[in-house]
C-alpha cells in the first residue's frame, strides 16, 4: 500500500473518532430549557403629515423605552448616597 492510501485511512479513522466524541458529548451535556421570552420594554409610534393632495410631507417615528434598573423594594433597602456625591437640586 502506498503512503497516500495510509494517510487517507488514518485521516478517516481520526475523523470518525472525532464524530463519535462530539455525539457522545452532545448526549451527555445537560439540556437546559430555553430562556423565557421577556416582554419588550419599548413602544413605537408613527405620525404622518400629509398635504391636502395626499402627498406625504413628513413622517415622524417615535421610540419610547421604559427601563427600570432596580425594583423599588430593593431600592428602598439601600442606604442613602453620601452627602457630597449627589449635587443638590436647583430650585
Amino acid at each position: 500500500m502506498n503512503a497516500k492510501l495510509w494517510i487517507c485511512v488514518i485521516f478517516g479513522v481520526f475523523v470518525a473518532h472525532i464524530c463519535v466524541l462530539v455525539i457522545v458529548d452532545q448526549i451527555r451535556k445537560p439540556h437546559t430549557p430555553p430562556p423565557k421570552m421577556v416582554e419588550p420594554n419599548f413602544s413605537t409610534s408613527t405620525t404622518t403629515f400629509s398635504a391636502p393632495d395626499g402627498k406625504v410631507l413628513k413622517m415622524e417615528q417615535e421610540f419610547t423605552v421604559e427601563t427600570q434598573f432596580v425594583p423599588p423594594e430593593v431600592l428602598a433597602k439601600l442606604p442613602p448616597p453620601p452627602a457630597g456625591a449627589v449635587p443638590a437640586p436647583a430650585n
